[in-house]
């Protein structure tokens, strides 16, 4: 039987429509494959934590100190670029970060949390560095245990089920010029902070940590910056203020068993017109211990350490 003709006007038709059929029965394939793909915060974290090391090594530490060197370059509060050392060290939920530095207008910028209370160095008596007074105001990144990221033995994520934050997973944000797995942080007690964590959505490293506030001028808070309170609502400044911080962690290399970061930056930015600031801290990090638990002598002020 000779096969039926088809009129060229219809296979004209058929040659337009084709690749709009293909390109639908692609999307229906893909879009189920991509709600599928949606990661639980559970399963985020576990995959975190395996990045890490596995769970004997992880366990094995008990007193981490970490040194190496360290820059800290100020803008708009204050000015300048110090370089000096720096020791990093944890055991349990409590943990501290002092630099050293060879000014004696500076010598020394150190956060010492307890497990309970955070403490900082001063430049004079009273008067305290806008990186310190940051902290201070939002002491629940160090009762959280997300300072340092996984160069803590008390960051949080290492133990999740006694501190029990909300987690959501966010999918894929581009930061720079990559895309990372988002996970959204907040305390079981609420904070005024919005903090987001992300990860390589490869290794499942975790690579940087957001933090961001605003303070509205009818809030009676002190600013992140020094001095005393903020004058009353009604002598405040007009616009508000906006807080943003962020950790980032790279180079990470293996260190007892431990795939660890060995340079960790934090930055600080403080849109206010009260007192503006622009801080950063790079730590390049060389020599790590992890048998060496705090004693309480650590967390005094006086001489250097």
């Amino acid at each position: 039987m000779t096969p039926p003709v088809l009129n060229p006007s219809v296979l004209n038709k058929v040659r337009l429509l084709l690749p709009i059929v293909l390109l639908l029965t692609t999307v229906v394939c893909i879009c189920p494959a991509r709600a599928d793909d949606k990661l639980k915060p559970e399963d985020l974290v576990a995959k975190h934590l395996e990045s890490i090391g596995t769970t004997d090594a992880r366990a094995r530490v008990n007193g981490t100190r970490i040194k190496g060197s360290c820059s800290v370059a100020v803008r708009l509060c204050g000015e300048g670029q110090v370089d000096g050392q720096v020791l990093m060290a944890s055991t349990d939920a409590a943990s501290l970060i002092n630099m050293n530095f060879e000014i004696a207008t500076y010598a020394q910028e150190a956060l010492r949390f307890d497990g309970k209370k955070l403490a900082t160095s001063q430049i004079t008596p009273g008067s305290r560095t806008c990186l310190a007074q940051f902290f201070l105001e939002n002491e629940v990144l160090f009762k959280e245990g997300l300072v340092g990221g996984v160069l803590s033995e008390s960051w949080s994520l290492l133990n999740v089920a006694q501190r029990n934050p909300k987690l959501e997973y966010s999918g894929l944000k581009k930061i720079g010029d990559k895309q990372l797995h988002a996970l959204k942080y907040n305390p079981r007690k609420g904070s005024d902070l919005k903090i987001t964590l992300y990860f390589d959505p490869q290794s499942f490293r975790h690579v940087r940590s957001d933090y961001s506030r605003t303070v509205y001028a009818s809030e009676q808070r002190r600013i992140a910056g020094g001095g005393a309170g903020l004058p009353p609502a009604q002598n405040q400044q007009a616009s508000p203020t906006r807080i943003e911080a962020y950790e980032e962690f790279a180079d990470f290399k293996e260190e007892s068993g431990l795939n660890l970061p060995h340079t960790y930056k934090f930055h600080l930015s403080i849109q206010s017109e009260v007192r503006p600031a622009v801080v950063d801290w790079v730590f390049t990090l060389n020599d790590f211990s992890f048998t060496s638990p705090l004693n309480a002598a650590e967390f005094t002020f006086g001489e250097k350490k």
